[in-house]
C-alpha cells in the first residue's frame, strides 16, 4: 500500500516503492485478517481507515485472504447513442478518470458457505449452464399438447455485472477503497438486523473501509453509495447482493416458491446534467437541479443493445444470457409451484427478480403472460388474507399485468412461461417458430433513450420456445 502525504499536504512525497509496498501490504494483510478473526461474534463490523491520497496511476492493493477488494472509481461510460456520460462505480480494480475502459462495474462473485470467493457469472456453481440462457426441457408433456416437462433443480442461472451472490451461512468481507476526491461509502439496504442497513461508514479520499457481516436471509439486496442520495447511485454507485440457500438454491427462500431458473433485472436511469455537475467538481443540489433522466437501462443496456440487436456480438450474448427471458412452455401449478407428477420435474415458471436502484417509478409490463408477484423487499406476500399497506398497495400474492417498482424496491415475480390465454387451439398446435413478446415500462419516459423513438430505453423481450425441441 502507498502511504499518505503528510497532514499539511506540502511536504515531499512519502510514497514507498513497489517492493516496500508489497512488504507493507503483506504485513497489513496479517493484521487485518487477525482483526477480522478476533473479538466477539457480531452480525456486522465496519471500520474506516485512511490509506492514501488518490494517485495518477493507482495500483491494486495487496489482496487479503477471504476479503473482496472493491474500488470506488470514476470514468466515462458510453450510452446507447454513443454519447459519453460521466459515471462512478464499484469496480474490481482501480482506474483513472481518463481510462479507456474504466472499472465501473464488478464482475459477479460468489461468497460460498465454506469460505471461498468464486468468480462466476452463473449459480449454483455446480449446476448445468443453459446455452444462450435457455434451459432445455426433460421431455414433451404427454398430457398437454405443445408443452414440456421442465427439469427440477437442474439449471444454473446467469447474472449480470454488479452482482454479488452470498450463500446462507457465508461471511461476507469487503474492503472498499475510495479513489475519488470526495467522501463516499458502501451501504447495503435492509441487510442488517430488523431490516436496517449495513455500511462501511464514510470513506475519505484515498482511504478505505472494511465491512464484515454474516449473509442475511435469502433475498435480493441493493448495495449503493448513500451519500447525497440518490445522486451517487444515479451516477452508477449501485449493485445487487443476492443471498441464496445452498440447500435450496432453486427456491426464493426455504419452503417458498421454486423455479426453473432465475433472472436478475436492475433498472437504472442516467441524468447527464447531474453527471456534468459532479464531473466538474460540484455537488448536485436536488432542489435547484431536479432530476431529468435521459437514458434508461436494464442491466446496463438500453434499446437495441438490451434487445440483442447490437452489432457487438458479446453484448448480444450477454443480453440473451442475463436479461432476455427464454424457455419452453409448460403447465404451471400456481398453487404450489411444486413438483409435477413425473419425478424430477416441476410445474413452475422462471423467477424474475426486479430491482430498482434508480430514481424513476417503473411499471414493468409483460405481454403474453402476466406475472405472479411472490415477495417485495424479501418479505413474502401472503396467499390469503391480504391487506392494503400505508401507500395504498394491495399486499397479496396475485397475477399482475403491470408490476410497480419504486426506487430502491426489489420484487420477486414468477413468469409462468405458459401458453398465452388468447392462443386458440388451432394456432397453438400449428406453431413452428418461437413466439417473442415484448416487455416495456408503462412509465413512458423510460421508453426513450436520449429522446429517441419508442421503444428505445428500458425494454426487453421474452421468448416462448417452439415445439421444435426433440422433434
Amino acid at each position: 500500500m502507498r502511504e499518505n502525504q503528510n497532514a499539511t499536504g506540502t511536504g515531499g512525497d512519502t510514497r514507498v516503492d513497489r517492493a516496500d509496498a508489497l512488504k507493507l501490504g503483506a504485513a497489513a494483510g496479517v493484521v487485518a485478517v487477525a482483526a477480522l478473526a478476533a473479538g466477539p461474534s457480531v452480525a456486522a463490523r465496519a471500520a474506516v481507515r485512511p490509506v492514501r491520497t488518490p494517485a495518477a496511476v493507482p495500483a491494486a492493493e495487496v489482496p487479503l485472504p477471504g476479503v473482496l477488494d472493491i474500488y470506488i472509481n470514476e470514468g466515462y461510460a458510453k450510452m446507447v447513442d454513443d454519447s459519453l456520460v460521466y459515471h462512478r462505480g464499484f469496480g474490481d480494480a482501480p482506474t483513472t478518470l481518463k481510462a479507456a475502459k474504466p472499472a465501473l462495474r464488478m464482475k459477479p462473485k460468489v461468497f460460498t458457505a465454506d469460505g471461498r470467493i468464486v468468480d462466476s457469472r452463473t449459480y449454483p456453481l455446480d449446476a448445468e449452464v443453459p446455452a444462450d440462457g435457455t434451459p432445455t426441457p426433460l421431455a414433451q408433456d404427454p398430457a398437454n399438447v405443445g408443452q414440456f416437462l421442465i427439469r427440477r433443480d437442474y439449471w444454473a442461472s446467469h447474472f449480470p455485472e454488479r452482482t454479488l451472490i452470498a450463500e446462507l451461512g457465508a461471511t461476507v468481507r469487503l474492503r472498499v477503497f475510495n479513489t475519488l476526491a470526495g467522501t463516499h461509502r458502501l451501504t447495503i439496504a435492509r441487510a442488517g438486523a430488523d431490516g436496517t442497513e449495513l455500511t462501511t461508514g464514510d470513506i475519505p479520499p484515498g482511504g478505505y473501509g472494511m465491512l464484515e457481516f454474516e449473509a442475511p436471509p435469502p433475498g435480493t439486496y441493493i448495495y449503493h453509495d448513500s451519500t447525497n442520495a440518490p445522486v451517487q447511485r444515479t451516477l452508477g454507485l449501485f449493485g445487487c447482493l443476492l443471498v441464496a440457500d445452498p440447500e435450496e438454491p432453486w427456491h426464493v427462500a426455504k419452503d417458498q416458491a421454486c423455479f426453473e431458473r432465475q433472472w436478475l433485472w436492475m433498472a437504472h436511469a442516467v441524468d447527464p446534467e447531474w453527471a456534468a455537475i459532479e464531473a466538474a467538481g460540484g455537488t448536485v443540489d436536488q432542489k435547484a437541479n431536479p432530476a431529468v433522466p435521459r437514458y434508461f437501462l436494464l442491466n446496463d443496456r438500453s434499446g437495441y443493445e438490451a434487445l440483442a440487436h447490437s452489432p457487438n456480438k458479446a453484448i448480444n450474448q450477454a443480453s440473451h444470457e442475463e436479461s432476455l427471458i427464454s424457455g419452453y412452455p409448460r403447465q404451471v401449478d400456481v398453487r404450489l409451484f411444486g413438483e409435477d407428477l413425473v419425478a424430477g420435474t416441476i410445474r413452475a415458471g422462471q423467477m424474475v427478480r426486479l430491482v430498482n436502484p434508480g430514481i424513476v417509478f417503473h411499471q414493468i409490463h409483460f405481454h403474453g403472460n402476466h406475472l405472479w408477484t411472490v415477495r417485495r423487499n424479501n418479505v413474502e406476500w401472503p396467499r390469503t388474507r391480504g391487506y392494503v399497506d400505508a401507500d395504498g398497495h394491495v399486499v397479496l400474492q396475485q397475477w399482475e399485468d403491470v408490476v410497480e417498482l419504486e426506487p430502491m424496491d426489489a420484487k420477486d415475480c414468477m413468469i409462468p412461461m405458459k401458453r398465452p390465454p388468447d392462443a386458440t387451439d388451432m394456432v397453438w398446435a400449428a406453431r413452428g417458430t418461437d413466439w417473442l413478446y415484448p416487455m416495456h415500462c408503462h412509465a413512458e419516459p423510460s421508453q426513450t433513450a436520449a429522446g429517441g423513438m419508442y421503444p428505445g430505453g428500458l425494454v426487453a423481450h421474452w421468448n416462448l420456445k417452439s415445439m421444435a425441441w426433440g422433434v
